[in-house]
Parts: C-alpha cells; structure tokens; sequence
C-alpha cells in the first residue's frame, strides 16, 4: 500500500474516503482490499474502514465525520457517547456547525445549525466535539424531561465534568429552549447515582415535589452499614430501583432479601420500583413513596 495513504488512514483513526484511496491505488485494487477483508465498507457511501479494527462507536462516528465534513462537530448524544456518559442510545448521529450551514443530513446522521457556534470543540477519540459540559447541557434541553438527571448524573459520574461548570454551561445557554428546565435540574445533579434508571425514579419524585431524597444512604447497625439507592433518613424510607432481579443469581437474591429483612427489623421502610413503575405507573410510584413518608394528601404533584 502507497505509504502516505497508510499515514493518512492512520492519522484518521482507520477511516478514509474511497476519493483519497482512488488518489494512491486503481479501482481494481481498491476491490481487491475490500474483497480480501483488508479494508470494508462503513455505513455511508464512500467511506472505508480499516478491516483490522474492530467496529465500535467512535469508529462509526469518525466515519460520519468524513461524511459531513471537517467543519463539523460531534454533539448531543453522539457527543456524549464519545464523553463517556450517554444514556440515550440513539442510534442516529448528530453534528454541529455555524448557523449557516447548509443541510448535510444523511440517513442515520443529522446536522444542526447552532447560534452559539462550535469554536470551543475539543478533540475526542479522533472526532472534534462539543466540550463535556455544554454537551451534557445540550442533552438535557433537547431530550425527554425524564432523561435529563439521568444524564448530569451521569456526565459527573464519568468525571468529565463538575458541578461547576455544568452550572457555567447552563448560564452560557441563556434564552436557549428549555433551558430553564435544564438549570432547575443542574443543582440536583449527583456523581453517586449508580444508574440511568435510579436517575429516571428520583428525578421523578423530585418532578412531583417530594422531598429531595439522599443518595447511596449508609444505615450503621451494629457494626454493619447497608446501603439504599435513594432515602430520606428522617423519615426510615428508602427506594431501590430493581433493573435486574430478574437475571439475579441465587446467591444474589439471598443477599439482597436478607438485607431488606434486616433493614424492616431495624425500622427502615424499604420500597421497591422497577422501570415499569418508572416509566408507566410513576403516578402510584409517587403516591406510595409519599404515604411512606407521611406527607399529607395534596402536598404532592401527581
């Protein structure tokens, strides 16, 4: 292979145009790379990949770079992924540019104009992105109410960002949409939520105005401390999401029945919720969390 595409594939992270092989190798040749499993297809015409590089997501993403070009960056979720902290899963890419781009959407990759422009990109794992905090800011104001905690959670929880500037990112978005909803959650935002779907529980019993519930609370009996997703120690009332009971091993269930038994002994009230709850019932989620801390009728928002 001519050494300056080699260099150029490399220096790309192990994607390139099909144009930029057509300038070193014959059409024939490119086919025979292709067929031999030495390079292959990406998703978009007329980018390659490196054959010997497995596929991953920060592969994908900086051959949807090439695609929409250079003066474009990673941002939202695509932005999040490469961040460390995405909880969305989208599977469509999303990219940055001035405010007079043209539209270079493709299927699978959207492109947004933006007023505040991209000039504080940060290279990522090959790919030009929005920084960590303005990126976990844009998730927030442009995704389900549901979703945004879960993802401040989780970009303090990556440690590519702090509670600082999460707050200076919100305020460099002033008159943005939604981005009142945004700094109301900022202020909640914890580094020890262990999981999206803690996230989505508490952040729907802080939407509903129950009492802001601590995090990972340590209740000491006896020498042993166990550990609640979310409580409210004055009140002996914690709630676990439960995401994988189902696919718990037996020693695992043992475990964790023995430690809710030992809690109610010790006059804890323990609730129990899944992503069903979560997702479909948070209404009756909220009502019995509510009873367990004795508020009364009407102190809440259904």
């Amino acid at each position: 292979m001519d050494f300056a595409l080699h260099r150029t594939i490399a220096r790309q992270g192990g994607v390139f145009t099909t144009a930029q092989a057509q300038d070193a190798l014959t059409e024939w040749e490119i086919r025979c790379l292709v067929r031999s499993g030495r390079w292959r297809h990406s998703r978009w015409r007329g980018v390659l990949v490196d054959g010997e590089l497995p596929d991953s997501p920060a592969l994908q993403i900086r051959a949807a770079a090439l695609v929409v070009g250079p003066d474009l960056v990673a941002c939202h979720s695509t932005a999040a992924r490469l961040w460390g902290f995405d909880v969305l899963g989208n599977p469509v890419l999303h990219f940055l540019g001035p405010a007079s781009v043209h539209n270079r959407s493709r299927p699978g990759i959207q492109v947004h104009p933006s007023s505040l422009g991209c000039d504080d990109a940060v290279l990522v794992d090959g790919v030009w992105c929005t920084p960590a905090p303005r990126t976990a800011c844009d998730v927030v104001r442009l995704s389900a109410p549901i979703d945004g905690l879960a993802t401040l959670d989780a970009a303090l929880r990556s440690a590519r960002c702090t509670g600082d500037a999460l707050a200076a990112a919100a305020d460099a978005q002033a008159g943005l949409r939604q981005v009142t909803r945004l700094r109301s959650l900022v202020p909640h935002a914890d580094h020890r939520a262990e999981s999206p779907m803690e996230s989505r529980m508490r952040w729907r019993f802080l939407d509903a105005d129950l009492p802001a519930p601590d995090l990972q609370v340590g209740v000491p009996v006896g020498g042993h401390v166990r550990r609640l997703d979310v409580g409210w120690r004055e009140h002996g009332v914690g709630a676990e999401f439960d995401g994988l009971e189902a696919h718990m091993t037996a020693e695992q269930l043992r475990d964790d029945r023995r430690r809710h038994n030992w809690l109610t002994e010790h006059g804890w009230t323990l609730l129990h919720f899944t992503g069903h709850d979560v997702y479909r019932a948070h209404r009756e989620m909220v009502a019995v969390t509510a009873r367990a801390l004795g508020l009364p009728s009407g102190s809440w928002r259904s």
